[in-house]
């Protein structure tokens, strides 16, 4: 530790530290402009500028490290003298359109201009005379560059890299690799640049002209796109959203979580129930549709049974929301025909094996844990899925992390890794058990593994599928095995709901084989509130054995466990297959025909009900067969708790004003109309009765002992010459394509979303249009070729209409042969 005095105060700070971060320990603000928070200082404007007793000269505070006893005067006539000097210098090729920048306000250049008494410029104006750039979402006006290189700086250490200098001396700007659009040389429209920029620079195109920032209001919230739920604060004017940015300025929002809130204020927004009369929808009033709910649903219950009702909810709405939905059908209408949309894929599955292996949310590695690991397992498109992880393992590789990579797709981690397991879709399973089977060799390892339970089976299955030819090089297999059984702090980073069974529990059990039990497993999510949905049992499950974490857990059983007769609920998959048992099913936030893979069997299911009602955010595919048609409010305008993918639970308040009901407002309504007792009013009173059952939301069924887990059937390995079609996330997809495509984003992708992309080397062009065919349809696309492809392998973005027509609902995340034909 070191101490010093700053402006007659002293303080005591770690040794190394900056004079900056020294003053602001004070609360002293030391005027900046090139250094930001999170990125390193340059000492390029000068305007950080000290003195120091007994140095000659100023002194860069962003650049200087404390010393024992140092003196520092912070505000000095000299020191204010040649910031003044510098500010003007600045304004010298700064154009004076304060009064209309949007900036304005915010404008770090305008506060110190005013702090120093600059009242006019000092020098000669130079306007730049630049074109205007404007780029999809971001509008990047250079005229009022001052060159600090902030956006340099923060779009290398999110992973872009496309910003620098150009030119030289007083002809210097920033720019892009010969100058092209922002879209053209390969950003990824996270907006961190915006973010960090002091001027009027660079600007989110949809916020100009909508307000001067003393008009805004900000409101704190979360991201709900994705599992990571990343803070973000709303700009509101007269309750429009009119930008979104992070509460850090280097922390990282990928372009859905800062551009991606049209889809909130749309005009096509539902805010009126609708009703089919004469086969078409037309509005009504809520009762006239509640009640109408309410008598279908009632009718079904009574002529078809429990099994004859059943309720789908979304993985992307609130835990009290969750708990409201399947309180009502399991408490009020009776029924264990309850699930949600994380049952597509293996999610479900593969949460259950976490919680196993760390023993809960508790045991999850953090954000924190990633930067800090030695060795970084990362399977498949867990950075597609879950965007704010590259940055984090950017960061952790140029802390000196190791990084495996597992995957097919020659994207940003594939260069980053230093080692690239390169598997076709269909052997990540292999290759993992391949590494497996390494590690056993060392005796060390072995005698470890042996004291975990079914290590016999385990040992045997292993050493039969090492014997499979894959396409990664016996080199590669040899290092990454090496790298994960010698580093000490090893963390996996695992999409749940983006691979196989087979893979995830092959990964899991390399957790288990090198003793990593905690904080060693990071399960990735493309839904914000997996975690919160499955944990308050919005799942098709029957649990006679709750853990008793509290007196009132039987209380909860009694409603929830032991209706009716103890029979288990059908799953997403059973209700959703033609000639299941169930005649009237509610959607709350859910899209199958639109999200779902399978969608021509979904649909045959569809139309064999006798009541469809969907409770959502527009008028979706699904929604267009529905009887009835709900309003939903979406998580930022209900607020309330989610569980982000890594276990961190988070309460939201509500940072939209709703026009419609709430929804446990609606199922209060319904539950009233059919004479249930049930209390679901408020979400306050839900909470409470969360957390008086289960008070660290962790009410889940009771696990099988913790074991290695046995592979399944796994897939051919390098033999299979048959082309290989798999869904992979490019981005910016998305579980609801329909909120992309309202929040303008499908300008990221080629063709609306709805493509397959294949190697160049497969002999079709750019654009050609051709027929897609797999074993469980056909659907007719574009191709886009794709240099990060290898040969014999193509793609559809997940979720994506094609994923739905080409891949079944029960195994979406695996791969499945196919033949694509000129149309």
């Amino acid at each position: 530790m070191v101490t010093l005095t700053i402006d007659g105060r002293e303080v005591t700070v770690p040794e190394g530290t900056t004079i900056l971060h020294a003053a602001e320990a004070l609360g002293i603000e030391i005027p900046h402009l090139c250094y930001c928070p999170g990125l390193e200082g340059t000492g390029a404007c000068r305007l950080c500028v000290v003195e120091v007793e007994k140095v000659r000269g100023l002194v860069v505070a962003c650049m200087r490290r404390v010393a024992e006893g140092m003196v520092v005067h912070t505000n000095t006539p000299r020191v204010r003298e040649a910031r003044k000097f510098v500010l003007e210098l600045l304004l010298s090729r700064h154009p004076g359109l304060c009064l209309s920048c949007d900036k304005s306000g915010d404008c770090k250049l305008q506060q110190y201009a005013y702090e120093l008494g600059i009242k006019r410029p000092f020098f000669e104006v130079r306007d730049p005379g630049y074109e205007v750039k404007d780029d999809l979402f971001i509008v990047r006006d250079y005229n009022l560059c001052i060159l600090c290189g902030r956006c340099i700086r923060v779009c290398r250490t999110q992973g872009a890299d496309i910003l620098d200098f150009m030119k030289r001396g007083i002809e210097t700007r920033v720019g892009t690799p010969l100058d092209r659009p922002l879209l053209e040389s390969g950003c990824d429209f996270c907006g961190s640049c915006v973010s960090v920029c002091p001027t009027g620079a660079l600007m989110e195109k949809a916020r100009l002209g909508k307000g001067r920032e003393w008009e805004l209001e900000k409101v704190p919230s979360r991201c709900s796109y994705c599992g990571a739920a990343c803070e973000l604060n709303y700009h509101l004017r007269r309750g429009e959203i009119v930008k979104v940015s992070s509460p850090r300025p280097v922390a990282y929002l990928c372009a859905r979580g800062r551009f991606g809130y049209g889809y909130l204020q749309s005009g096509e927004r539902l805010t009126t129930p609708l009703v089919r009369r004469g086969g078409e929808l037309v509005p009504v009033d809520w009762d006239e549709a509640l009640s109408l709910v309410a008598e279908n649903l009632h009718q079904a219950r009574e002529r078809y049974g429990a099994e004859g009702v059943g309720g789908i909810l979304s993985p992307l709405v609130s835990c009290e929301t969750a708990y409201a939905f399947q309180k009502f059908f399991r408490a009020g209408l009776r029924t264990n025909n309850v699930d949600c949309g994380l049952r597509v894929g293996a999610g479900l599955e593969l949460l259950r094996h976490a919680d196993a292996v760390t023993g809960g949310p508790e045991g999850y590695a953090s954000w924190k844990d990633v930067l800090e690991a030695n060795v970084i397992l990362l399977v498949g498109d867990v950075c597609q899925r879950v965007p704010a992880t590259w940055g984090y393992l950017k960061r952790a590789v140029g802390r000196g992390a190791k990084l495996i990579y597992l995957g097919f797709y020659k994207d940003r981690p594939a260069r980053l890794a230093h080692v690239w397991l390169q598997a076709l879709p269909g052997e990540e399973p292999l290759v993992l058990a391949r590494l497996a089977w390494l590690i056993l060799q060392k005796p060390t390892y072995r005698t470890l593994a042996e004291r975990v339970p079914y290590f016999a089976s385990f040992a045997e299955e292993v050493e039969r599928l090492a014997r499979v030819e894959v396409s990664v090089p016996e080199e590669n297999l040899a290092r990454a095995a090496e790298l994960w059984s010698e580093e000490a702090r090893g963390v996996l980073l695992l999409p749940v709901d983006g691979v196989s069974p087979a893979t995830g529990k092959a990964a899991l059990n390399l957790l288990l084989l090198t003793g990593r039990r905690e904080k060693a497993l990071f399960p990735t999510s493309a839904f914000v509130n997996a975690q919160g949905v499955w944990r308050l049992g919005g799942v098709a499950e029957f649990f006679p054995g709750l853990r008793p974490v509290s007196e009132a857990a039987s209380e909860f059983a009694a409603f929830w466990g032991r209706v009716p007769n103890g029979t288990p609920g059908l799953s997403l998959t059973a209700m959703l297959r033609p000639g299941s048992p169930v005649k009237a099913l509610y959607l709350l936030g859910e899209d199958p025909l639109g999200s779902y893979p399978g969608s021509g069997s979904i649909a045959a299911k569809l139309g064999e009900l006798d009541f469809l009602v969907v409770q959502d955010l527009t008028l979706t595919k699904t929604a267009e067969k529905a009887h009835v048609v709900l309003p939903l409010a979406s998580l930022p305008e209900t607020g309330g708790t989610i569980i982000a993918t890594h276990g961190e639970k988070h309460h939201l308040s509500s940072a939209l004003s709703p026009r419609i009901l709430m929804p446990w407002q609606v199922f209060a309504l319904l539950a009233a109309k059919m004479n249930l007792e049930l209390n679901l009013s408020a979400q306050e009173l839900l909470l409470n009765e969360i957390k008086a059952v289960t008070p660290e939301f962790g009410l889940v069924p009771a696990e099988r002992k913790l074991g290695f887990w046995e592979l399944g059937e796994v897939g051919p390995g390098r033999g299979d010459s048959q082309l290989k079609l798999t869904a992979l996330a490019f981005y910016p997809s998305f579980y609801r394509q329909d909120w992309l495509k309202l929040s303008g984003l499908e300008v990221l992708l080629p063709y609306e979303g709805n493509f397959v992309a294949l190697s160049p080397e497969e002999e079709l062009e750019e654009g050609a249009v051709v027929e897609v065919s797999t074993p469980y349809g056909a659907f007719t696309t574009r191709v886009h070729l794709d240099k990060a492809l290898p040969r014999g392998v193509a793609a559809v973005p997940a979720f994506s209409p094609a994923a739905a027509a080409l891949f079944p609902l029960e195994a979406p995340w695996g791969s499945v042969p196919a033949s694509i034909a000129r149309a």
